[in-house]
């Protein structure tokens, strides 16, 4: 039975680690080289935090790792002083003494309990892959909302914690695409934070908006105000109202005296004048340059981008523990199925056929449980090639008039239209035996086990609402 300290000590082999309670934390030290390769081989890092650029470094290297015993590891801050920056969110904890080992070390232990719930697949895209690390993330530290941070240093102006990691400064924008296809795939909802505007060349954020001639775009310009004088009605810039001799104001068509505003003038506008081209123009025209490509937007076509809170769902809870492939894009390029949203509203249009006609229709549901053990033996080429197989055998054994899509990279949905339930069902069983037969034989080691029920589309319920109830048990 392995010993389990009872007082923080340090280590016998390796005086950087310190052991407590049976776990091993690393101190990674400011003086130190910014290669982390050597976290993997304990519970958890505690990371000297006296200077901020380093720190910053260290922490992004982790967390922007793509193996989760990198990218999950506990990570705590040893005497933070002044550390102003959003990646403080992606830490655990912080320590003002190593004694303070055993105040932290139950947030600790249940990180590491959580993460032993997770699975581990090989995502079929980059996308997937950043998928799987957020939704990991979360459930590690039982992160129910996420909330975007002010960042000067963000591509966009906003940073994802676990989420903008992946990414340089020219491509964070990508990390609204990524929100967009969570919440497609309702792995996360969201709730409005702001909007940002964004370059239309590159996609950046980081804008300088200025007033320009509206003749040669230049921002080189002088502003003065116009002048009305009232006794006389004429109109002028301020320009025209100057003497040399002192400050009075005297108007050019009158010569009198303006002595107070409100009373003898206003001053209803200003004036500006280009010192590029010399036009003189009243309206100027707002540009933004963007300063990452240089491009000269008109601020109508900056591309608006909503900013949002994003919490976690159950499904993306569940996709988490049973490991995340693919996104329903990926998915779609499989030959021989439709999109989700498209099966869903050809399941409406049976529903309204339905009750027009005494036809029977059904919907059938499959249910890979252990998908990510089957993944996770898998490259990401022989998992596109094995859900082809399977998609192209299931099509071989049911009508032609059924349809079939994803629901996720482990549950697949078939509509079997104008069939008795009781051969729907056959045909369900079926398709079952085929995919565990296709399964097991080419992973020997592995026991398929796959959920499966079939049942008739009703005519009283919406497709979406019928769809829902089937998969409920799964997600």
């Amino acid at each position: 039975m392995k010993n389990v300290n009872t007082e923080i000590s340090t280590s016998k082999e390796n005086d950087r680690v310190i052991e407590y309670a049976g776990l091993s934390f690393y101190i990674i030290y400011n003086t130190d080289s910014l290669k982390t390769d050597d976290i993997v081989f304990y519970d958890a890092v505690i990371i000297q935090a006296g200077d901020p650029e380093f720190t910053r470094h260290i922490i992004t290297r982790i967390r922007g790792h793509f193996n989760p015993e990198h990218y999950l590891k506990p990570v705590l801050l040893l005497n933070q002083s002044s550390l102003k920056d959003p990646y403080i969110n992606l830490i655990d904890g912080t320590l003002y003494s190593l004694e303070q080992i055993k105040l932290i070390l139950p947030s600790v232990q249940n990180i590491l309990l959580r993460i032993k719930d997770l699975t581990f697949t090989s995502s079929l895209s980059y996308e997937a892959l950043i998928i799987q690390k957020t939704i990991s993330f979360m459930y590690s530290r039982n992160i129910d909302k996420m909330k975007p941070n002010v960042d000067f240093n963000s591509g966009i102006g906003y940073n994802y914690p676990i989420l903008s990691v992946n990414f340089s400064r020219k491509e964070e924008h990508q990390v609204l695409n990524i929100i967009k296809t969570m919440t497609e795939e309702k792995l996360i909802t969201k709730e409005f934070h702001d909007s940002v505007y964004l370059c239309n060349n590159c996609t950046s954020g980081y804008m300088s908006y200025r007033e320009v001639c509206p003749k040669c775009n230049s921002s080189n310009a002088v502003s003065q105000d116009i002048v009305h004088h009232f006794p006389c009605s004429y109109v002028g810039p301020i320009e025209d109202f100057k003497n040399q001799i002192d400050d009075e104001l005297n108007c050019p068509k009158c010569n009198k005296t303006l002595r107070h505003i409100g009373v003898d003038y206003d001053k209803p506008s200003i004036v500006n004048d280009c010192l590029s081209c010399g036009h003189r123009y009243q309206d100027f025209n707002v540009k933004a340059k963007c300063m990452n490509c240089q491009f000269d937007n008109e601020v109508e076509e900056l591309k608006k981008s909503t900013i949002n809170v994003i919490s976690i769902t159950k499904k993306g809870q569940v996709m988490a523990v049973n490991g995340y492939v693919t996104t329903s894009r990926d998915l779609q390029e499989i030959k021989g199925t439709v999109k989700l949203d498209t099966f869903t509203t050809m399941l409406k249009y049976e529903v309204e056929r339905l009750k027009q006609t005494d036809g029977k229709s059904n919907l059938a549901v499959l249910h890979l449980k252990n998908s990510g053990e089957a993944y996770s033996k898998m490259t990401t080429d022989l998992q596109k090639t094995m859900l082809n197989f399977l998609i192209q055998d299931i099509r071989k054994n049911i009508p032609t008039s059924s349809i079939i899509t994803f629901y996720s990279s482990s549950t697949i949905l078939i509509s079997l239209n104008d069939l008795p339930l009781k051969i729907a069902k056959r045909l369900t069983q079926d398709i079952v035996d085929l995919m565990t037969a296709l399964i097991e034989t080419n992973f020997k080691d592995m026991v398929v086990s796959i959920d499966h029920s079939v049942k008739p589309v009703s005519n009283k319920l919406s497709g979406e609402l019928q769809i829902q109830q089937l998969v409920k048990d799964y997600f």
